[in-house]
């Protein structure tokens, strides 16, 4: 009888299992490898933010202006152009064409004697995350800018998730980011008084935060719908503060969702620090979640016992002034 030398096919089954197993083991960190490339590349992206908020600061001696909303203050009347912080900084990221290229006499969103509007739709990968699933640009019946190039980083504007209608922007405590509306003063290097290694000037933020799945999250600038034509609002489409817990996804109507720092990195989100440095925060971090209170500032409540507890470390780092101890966090 003539010996076959062919596979059987129990013997074939066994292969196609092992192979089964191999891709199965396999998968999990090849999807690992790729986001952590994903993430290094986030890191990169944040670096080069940090280090031209400071070429920035070498050439006019202040941080960029948060957002120009110029007079705006409790009962005033807006003035301002809408251009924030990132719109700044294009200059000392290699993108001088494109800033020249705006009349920032004219709104961000002026678009019948200038081209502004539209250049403020054009995408740019140095404000993308790569593991960030929000869309190049994104066109809003509810925004000015049409559409409006979305962004993956927002400045930090304090510790407190406080409505700027309701107090003066000369209270530090309320307002004590690194960036602000220009109502407030501008701050430079010498206002991080609680060192430039301990106050955090940039984070990350992430699309789907809000309760129609969206982030408002914007490059140039940002503004409500309104009559006027000069800006109004849309703050948060520039800043977030950390009174909100990290990578809460809410699902009611509020705008403190686009307030919030986020990632799709797991465990947490990616922060640019005043020295420089870019360090990757637990969500997990403590945090108190606590509001402001004129009485109590930089502490857990406004009565005993917790106007004697300062707030968590998470809401410290965005303070650039709060006189605590950081506790370590990463």
């Amino acid at each position: 009888m003539k010996k076959s030398f062919g596979f059987t096919l129990v013997e074939l089954l066994v292969v196609i299992a092992i192979i089964g197993i191999l891709v199965g083991l396999l998968l999990p960190a090849v999807q690992a490898a790729r986001e952590a490339a994903r993430r290094m590349q986030c890191s990169n992206n944040m670096k080069q933010l940090g280090l031209a908020a400071h070429n920035y600061h070498d050439a006019h001696k202040k941080f960029p202006i948060g957002q120009h909303l110029f007079g705006t203050t409790t009962g005033g009347v807006s003035r301002g152009l809408g251009y924030n912080w990132s719109f700044g900084l294009l200059p000392f990221i290699e993108q001088g064409n494109l800033y020249n290229q705006f009349n920032n006499q004219f709104p961000v969103y002026e678009t019948t004697v200038t081209r502004n509007g539209i250049l403020a739709g054009t995408p740019l990968a140095s404000f993308s995350c790569p593991s960030d699933k929000k869309p190049p640009t994104i066109d809003l019946t509810s925004e000015r800018i049409r559409p409006s190039a979305t962004s993956s980083y927002k400045a930090v504007n304090g510790s407190y998730n406080n409505g700027f209608s309701t107090l003066t922007f000369n209270d530090s405590a309320a307002f004590n980011g690194t960036f602000e509306r220009d109502s407030r003063a501008i701050y430079g290097i010498n206002n991080l008084t609680d060192g430039t290694s301990n106050t955090i000037i940039i984070a990350e933020t992430r699309w789907g935060m809000n309760a129609s799945g969206r982030t408002r999250s914007y490059i140039y600038g940002a503004s409500d719908p309104s009559s006027s034509i000069y800006a109004s609002g849309a703050s948060e489409c520039s800043f977030l503060n950390g009174q909100t817990a990290m990578n809460w996804v809410i699902t009611v109507a509020t705008s403190s969702a686009n307030r919030t720092a986020g990632s799709f990195h797991p465990g947490g989100a990616q922060f640019a620090f005043g020295d420089g440095s870019v360090h990757f925060l637990s969500e997990n971090i403590d945090h108190t979640a606590s509001a402001y209170f004129a009485a109590a500032p930089y502490m857990q409540g406004a009565t005993a016992p917790r106007n004697t507890m300062p707030f968590g470390t998470y809401q410290r780092l965005f303070a650039v002034g709060d006189g605590q101890v950081v506790n370590p966090f990463n």
